[in-house]
């Protein structure tokens, strides 16, 4: 059979009118750190007809039609540093990452960060505590995963959860839920205070660890059993005015957590800068601005991060080096010199 008879194929079966597919390339010149933003533009071939899948996603999705496809499986482990000098707390070092409204990028995030550590040496768990139960997707995992959800409805423990994502990076999911079910456990949640560290301590980590926590939007109860644990608080806002008229609503949120007598640190990541648009810079510039030194870093946005979860990939993977991927990296290595500063 032809190759245009295997694309005729497989569009009939979803649907679709093999008629009006075209193969295009696109052509992303990413930013660097030297080169004038604004002279370096997305380039894409303008096309008059709804735009097909490229060749590789083409063949995953005739695979998915036939019932083909297995679990994505992680690359590679990265293993510490030898030599590498740790606390010697016995707890880990607890990261939450919070946002006043979705559709920041912050389960993206929290995916990007656990894997970004674990390349810099330093053994990284992410933690779903978020009922959408997204951030499996963003690790390359199977769809199946059991989790936290109905596992402690069931009174099971937690140690035989964690699965390993990219880069050997560690992953406890939320798991599959219904509406009953994520009714009692926020009434659980709510009645006991120490649940979520309870749970945790289960684990067996260490102060060599590093837990990265998603949290739902919003002031929720599974935002008040993470700050409970943590350590540090990366507050994601995307450079537009509604993140920037939510900081205020953000600091009331966080201020009953920040009046304890160790609180945690609390930092801020700008994410999906658009630097092709002069109001996403302008916008930037305005929260650098305002937080000073609580802005940990920025990420751009940048296309490889969804085409990586398309495709099953890494977005960290080296070989790619996109700008996202760079700007993921020195934002781990920023957050571990403050956390490696605030260390006793």
């Amino acid at each position: 059979m032809s190759r245009a008879d295997d694309i005729s194929k497989l569009f009939n079966k979803l649907g679709a009118n093999p008629s009006g597919y075209r193969e295009i390339n696109f052509v992303h010149e990413y930013i660097e750190d030297d080169v004038d933003v604004l002279e370096s533009p997305v380039v894409i071939e303008a096309l008059p007809m709804l735009e097909a899948p490229s060749a590789p996603l083409l063949r995953l999705l005739e695979e998915l039609n036939q019932g083909e496809v297995e679990h994505l499986q992680p690359p590679e482990m990265v293993e510490g540093r030898e030599g590498e000098v740790y606390s010697e707390q016995s707890t880990p070092h607890v990261v939450v990452v919070v946002s006043v409204k979705g559709g920041v990028g912050r389960s993206t995030l929290t995916a990007a960060i656990a894997s970004g550590l674990q390349r810099q040496g330093r053994p990284a768990l992410a933690l779903d505590l978020d009922p959408q139960n997204a951030l499996r997707h963003h690790l390359c995992l199977g769809l199946d995963i059991p989790g936290i959800g109905a596992t402690s409805l069931l009174n099971g423990s937690w140690e035989g959860l964690p699965e390993r994502g990219f880069a050997g990076c560690r992953l406890v999911a939320f798991g599959d839920t219904d509406h009953e079910q994520q009714k009692s456990l926020n009434r659980w949640l709510g009645q006991d205070t120490e649940w979520l560290g309870k749970r945790l301590a289960s684990l067996k980590l260490n102060g060599q660890d590093t837990v990265i926590i998603d949290v739902p939007p919003g002031n929720t109860a599974y935002l008040s059993q993470a700050m409970s644990v943590a350590d540090t608080v990366l507050v994601v806002v995307q450079p537009d005015v509604a993140s920037f008229g939510a900081l205020a609503q953000m600091d009331n949120m966080l201020a009953p957590y920040l009046q304890r007598e160790k609180p945690p640190q609390r930092f801020y990541v700008i994410n999906q800068l658009d630097a092709a648009h002069r109001f996403s810079l302008d916008m930037a510039e305005v929260f650098k601005t305002r937080l000073g030194h609580a802005l940990l870093g920025l990420v751009h946005r940048d296309p490889a991060f969804s085409e990586a979860q398309a495709y099953g990939h890494d977005p960290l993977d080296p070989t790619v080096n996109s700008i996202g991927s760079q700007d993921v990296h020195a934002l781990c290595r920023t957050l571990l010199e403050r956390i490696d500063s605030d260390l006793p």
